[in-house]
């Protein structure tokens, strides 16, 4: 269950939707919300020493202002998160990390049941207004599962496990059957396999559906074929809005290449909700 929910605060409408979909979930559990603002005192340290192409070596005053700016920044996006989490009348906690955002965000997930974060992050204020890598840097050293949703959080209307059998998949599974056992309780689920033959992918399918219905969900199967990412954003279209259910890949075997490689793609689309372990 999500006793514990990690969300990182960035101040962008990505982190707005991840919060939003954190305070629904601590509704249902009665849990409570973890909320990480960052100092990212090394990209500021990165840019002063002139690591980057391009870069001026910047002063000691200079530094020391962005530091500060930077924990404004932060004070400020804590000041917000406390304040939503009382008018929604949900347990909170906060923390100002000073050092990489992921490191911080993976540091609170130790003792946490899920993180939930924008598909995009922004985390490196001053330093750079766009999008990092901090959701990417999660998904490889995953110490809970991973829900991260788009700008404009639309609540799914179902649930979409891509499942081929491989360890990555089910792992995911399993993390979903425990972490969020209240969104089967209200959207359908399918257990979606990419594959050119029913047949040789029928066991797989059959042992996930008997897992979940041990957990009260029960599923329908369904067979696709064509390229992994392409098969499931149609029945993403068919179904939508939902949330989808991916296994990174735990080795470099062909299945678990395709399948680690369409959760890249699916989390580069920035359009879809998306539950990853492995």
């Amino acid at each position: 269950m999500s006793k514990r929910i990690v969300v990182g605060l960035d101040g962008s409408p990505h982190a707005d939707s991840a919060l939003r979909m954190a305070v629904r979930r601590a509704k249902v559990y009665e849990g409570t919300i973890v909320g990480v603002a960052v100092i990212d005192r090394p990209s500021i340290e990165q840019l002063a020493a002139g690591a980057q192409p391009g870069a001026i070596q910047m002063s000691e005053h200079t530094v020391s202002s962005m530091l500060n700016d930077a924990k404004t920044h932060a004070e400020e996006l804590i000041a917000r998160f406390r304040m939503t989490c009382d008018l929604e009348k949900v347990d909170h906690e906060d923390i100002i990390y000073t050092g990489s955002p992921f490191e911080g965000l993976l540091d609170e997930a130790k003792t946490a049941d899920l993180i939930i974060s924008g598909l995009r992050t922004y985390f490196h204020y001053p330093t750079r207004e766009g999008p990092g890598d901090t959701l990417e840097h999660l998904l490889k050293e995953p110490v809970c599962p991973v829900l991260a949703v788009p700008e404009t959080e639309e609540l799914p209307q179902n649930v979409i496990i891509a499942y081929d059998g491989s360890k990555g998949a089910a792992r995911a599974l399993q993390a979903y059957a425990h972490v969020t056992p209240d969104i089967p309780e209200i959207y359908p689920v399918t257990l979606l396999c990419v594959a050119s033959e029913y047949d040789k992918n029928k066991y797989h399918l059959e042992k996930a559906s008997r897992f979940l219905r041990a957990h009260g969900i029960d599923a329908r199967m369904m067979l696709r074929t064509g390229r992994p990412a392409d098969a499931i954003k149609q029945v993403i279209k068919e179904l939508h809005p939902a949330l989808v259910i991916l296994g990174q890949p735990v080795r470099r075997g062909l299945t678990e290449f395709l399948f680690g490689s369409t959760a890249r793609d699916i989390i580069k689309d920035g359009s879809i909700p998306v539950f990853v372990y492995h």
